[in-house]
């Protein structure tokens, strides 16, 4: 496992890896709200192997093996990657369990805030202390064009804008935009105990690495500030990490 300094991103780029061990952390790394953490995931669905349960604690195993296919290779996964995030903070979890509450969020031991995400290959966990605000991560993109979520993803006013693009330059600005909204609902759905969709945020593309964010929620919620941290593990893939307070 390598622990990366901060940066724009890995230091040879996600894809420039000669190998990825499935279920090894293979970085963590320092961010603006806390560690951010990797574990690379198999493909298929095979049930994951014991010897990588033996890694978790016993009520996370259990957890896993509720679960079948890719579910339980995402939930060993992340709780690996958490694991590795809160060691590199500095905070021995060797005792607690990470579990989920009803709705899959993350319930971490007192002192701190978990978020986690994942996709195909990777699972990704984002720790931080929890007295310094609520935390959200998203991670998105790949080679194929998704940009006819355009309508699902954006208010009015940004598909305005997407639509003014470039065809070429639709799908990246789609994906951030998408990419940072799950990663605000991460962050503020636990808080509010109720869902809300993508409507409740607005994000303005100021360029790759920096947007604005502009919330529409209910009259009577909390009043937020958020913060936003991207990082490209490549050409093609963003971590989009939110911290609110």
């Amino acid at each position: 496992m390598r622990i990366l300094g901060r940066g724009k991103g890995p230091p040879r780029g996600y894809d420039d890896h000669l190998v990825t061990i499935p279920f090894l952390p293979e970085w963590v790394r320092p961010v603006r709200f806390g560690v951010l953490a990797a574990v690379p995931l198999p493909a298929g669905v095979e049930p994951v192997h014991e010897a990588v349960l033996a890694a978790l604690h016993p009520k996370e195993q259990a957890l896993a093996l509720q679960e079948r296919g890719r579910r339980q290779i995402e939930v060993a996964g992340g709780r690996l990657a958490w694991r590795a995030a809160a060691a590199a903070l500095g905070v021995d979890v060797s005792k607690w369990a990470l579990l989920s509450d009803s709705a899959r969020a993350p319930l971490s031991p007192p002192g701190l805030i978990t978020s986690l995400t994942h996709k195909e290959d990777l699972a990704l966990a984002l720790v931080g202390p929890s007295d310094a605000g609520l935390v959200g991560v998203d991670l998105e993109g790949g080679l194929r064009d998704r940009s006819s979520i355009m309508t699902r993803v954006c208010r009015p006013e940004e598909l305005v804008e997407v639509q003014a693009l470039p065809e070429a330059d639709r799908w990246p600005n789609v994906m951030l935009r998408f990419a940072v909204k799950e990663a605000v609902y991460k962050a503020l759905a636990p808080r509010l105990g109720r869902f809300f969709g993508f409507q409740a945020a607005r994000v303005d593309v100021l360029s790759r690495e920096q947007v604005r964010v502009e919330l529409f929620l209910e009259a009577t919620d909390p009043r937020f500030e958020l913060e936003v941290e991207l990082l490209w593990l490549d050409a093609h893939r963003v971590v989009a990490m939110v911290r609110a307070r």
